[in-house]
């Protein structure tokens, strides 16, 4: 599910402004479901204001509450309500690449962008907040659903000042760190955007999103990097993960076709029996190295 333009399209549910090319929203999470599949397609920046979600992107797992930014990268994910759930209020600016980089030049002189660590690899980065940056989302808030027309340089200022107070906090140097290799044009590698997500029921349209490139761009790259295309790996490497799951766990057949990115039950067994010769049932009775 592609949670931008989910959240684009119904601005009742999701109270919502836009400032340049950035999407702000203020809004309690309508999650009812135990655990939903979502993907960004545009980095969040998020801050929670009151109650907590959980994140879980394959091993690593993090929890949205109170006290901390969170800035979330293109990628898909699942959401989980929490035991203790008592709802999720929540600040979310999208920001793309384009008007991020326009800002960034406009603060380069005034950062200091020496002895940068390497940017990180987690989906989601958590940074510091102080009163400053507090004083500056929550000035934000009042603006929802207020009718009163509003000059956009107005807001655009606050969200400048707000992304700079990110950015110059000393403790905030591995968001500098991420910030700059999108100003600086880096493309993620094919092989990282599909080696940590191709367990996700996404569509071709969905990895090229994540991927930051055209789908015909997507294609070709893909083509370049594995030889063959991306609908024969992605079948392959998730009956790879499925097989070692009916090996080595207890999860049911459903479970795997939810966790490896099938579709539905039918349509897991009957290529993995096509690949295998033999059904998902079958294969997990007769237990590991039979």
């Amino acid at each position: 599910m592609d949670l931008y333009e989910l959240q684009l399209s119904n601005p009742k549910l999701f109270p919502q402004f836009s400032v340049k090319d950035t999407l702000v929203l203020y809004y309690t999470c309508p999650q009812r479901d135990e655990i939903i599949q979502l993907y960004s397609k545009h980095i969040q920046i998020l801050f929670t204001l009151s109650g907590k979600r959980i994140q879980k992107h394959g091993d690593q797992i993090w929890e949205h509450s109170t006290g901390k930014g969170e800035l979330v990268k293109r990628c898909a994910f699942l959401q989980e309500l929490p035991a203790d759930y008592s709802g999720w209020d929540t600040l979310v600016f999208y920001v793309k690449d384009k008007y991020l980089r326009f800002i960034f030049e406009e603060f380069r002189s005034y950062l200091s962008l020496t002895d940068l660590p390497e940017p990180g690899k987690e989906i989601i980065e958590t940074f510091e907040i102080d009163d400053q940056i507090r004083s500056c989302y929550a000035s934000f808030l009042p603006y929802f659903g207020n009718n009163k027309p509003i000059p956009e340089s107005v807001l655009e200022n606050k969200f400048k000042e707000l992304l700079f107070n990110i950015f110059s906090n000393p403790k905030n140097k591995h968001i500098l760190a991420y910030i700059l290799k999108i100003v600086d044009r880096y493309q993620t590698p094919i092989w990282e955007v599909m080696e940590g997500n191709y367990w996700y029921d996404l569509k071709m349209q969905d990895f090229a999103n994540l991927s930051n490139r055209s789908l015909s761009t997507f294609k070709r790259d893909f083509k370049k990097h594995y030889q063959t295309t991306p609908g024969k790996w992605l079948t392959n490497r998730r009956l790879q993960r499925a097989k070692a799951f009916l090996e080595t766990t207890d999860k049911t057949i459903g479970q795997v076709v939810y966790e490896c990115g099938f579709e539905n039950i039918s349509h897991f067994s009957r290529v993995f029996k096509k690949k295998f010769n033999i059904s998902p049932s079958a294969f997990q009775k007769q237990g590991p190295n039979k």
